[in-house]
């Protein structure tokens, strides 16, 4: 029992050694990021000639070190301050790294190559943004968090279906990006930067789908002949009119979105998803240039809406005489003690008497 106590009473102590106080949450944030730094560039420079289990070792104790301190600092507000999203952000990029080569001491030699391992990695950084996104109410790992997710979504059904083409990724990115689209919707209210990232999270999952077109970009735009793109594995197919209305819907949800709520997030990604739909749609067809159909649809729709807001408005009535602040509406005083209740309105004299509290006034009216 004494022993017990004894560790429980060390690991106390650990803990609150560890634990960064808010009046050098600052300091030790600007420390954190040239440790992790320092600790990418051992494994990069180190890379063939430390052994894999040193590097594990060394990355795992830099990431429990800075995203332990991230998870330990107080809360002093509702949302983190900004040395505790640099804490987490800095650790889980290090326990990203451990990941990896942890996946090297079990038997994998490119972890992001095989589906397998891009998977699990993935499943386990999603795990640790969640968490961290949840205890520290951080909306930056809440992004983290779905980025991951998708990544792991999209390793699974290449590990378990390999599929033989891109359709199937395209789909699973539109039901990605709608499932996030409608979790976002549903916590706008109650947690509303944690819906802004993953918001942005959906507009990164359409871009992505966007991406796998460009090779047909590739080929119109430059003189690469589609074989080549066809031997080093880019499909160089032209979307069709649904892909082509998913892109342009889904950049021009993300501006509005952005304009509404005052985000710059969704306003950038809704801007390149533009952007690639420009690309796409502007491949001349077989039959050659022709305004038909998106061009002309597109141009008539923003005149009309131009129109819309241009055309002659009709002035409002002027509003009615003292609902302006020009004067008081005249006012009686109230019954006094003793008053009987509403009845007939009595006049009035200019001290404020009723008819009745006169001399020789009526006693029973």
């Amino acid at each position: 029992m004494a022993e017990a106590n004894d560790l429980r009473a060390l690991t106390d102590q650990g803990v609150a050694a560890l634990t960064p106080h808010p009046h050098r949450g600052d300091l030790i944030a600007a420390g954190a990021v040239p440790l992790a730094l320092g600790m990418l560039l051992v494994n990069v420079r180190f890379q063939g000639q430390w052994g894999t289990g040193i590097l594990f070792v060394l990355t795992a104790l830099a990431c429990g070190l800075v995203l332990g301190m991230g998870l330990l600092s107080p809360l002093e507000d509702e949302r983190p301050r900004a040395y505790q999203q640099v804490l987490l952000l800095a650790g889980l990029a290090l326990g990203f790294v451990a990941l990896l080569r942890l996946a090297h001491l079990l038997g994998a030699d490119s972890p992001l190559a095989g589906a397998g391992s891009r998977m699990w990695i993935a499943l386990v950084v999603m795990g640790a943004a969640a968490w961290a996104a949840h205890a520290r109410r951080s909306a930056i790992c809440a992004l983290v968090a779905a980025l991951a997710g998708l990544v792991a979504v999209l390793s699974f059904v290449m590990w378990a279906f390999e599929p033989s083409g891109p359709a199937t990724m395209r789909w699973v990115l539109l039901a990605f990006a709608i499932v996030l689209v409608l979790t976002a919707l549903a916590r706008r209210d109650v947690e509303r930067r944690e819906s802004v990232y993953l918001i942005d999270a959906a507009g990164v999952a359409i871009l992505a789908l966007g991406v796998t077109f460009l090779g047909a970009a590739i080929v119109a735009y430059s003189p690469i002949p589609a074989s080549v793109l066809r031997f080093v594995g880019i499909p160089a197919s032209v979307p069709g009119g649904g892909w082509k209305l998913v892109l342009l819907a889904a950049g021009l949800g993300l501006v509005a979105y952005a304009g509404v709520d005052h985000e710059s997030g969704p306003a950038y990604l809704g801007a390149l998803i533009l952007l690639v739909f420009v690309a796409l749609v502007g491949i001349p067809g077989v039959a050659g240039a022709s305004l038909w159909f998106w061009p002309l649809v597109l141009v008539l729709l923003g005149g009309v809406a131009i129109g819309a807001g241009l055309r002659p408005r009709r002035e409002l009535p002027p509003e009615p005489r003292g609902a302006s602040g020009g004067g008081d509406a005249p006012t009686q005083p109230l019954p006094g003690p003793g008053a009987r209740g509403p009845g007939p309105t009595r006049p009035v004299r200019p001290g404020g008497l009723w008819a009745s509290e006169l001399p020789g006034g009526d006693e029973g009216a």
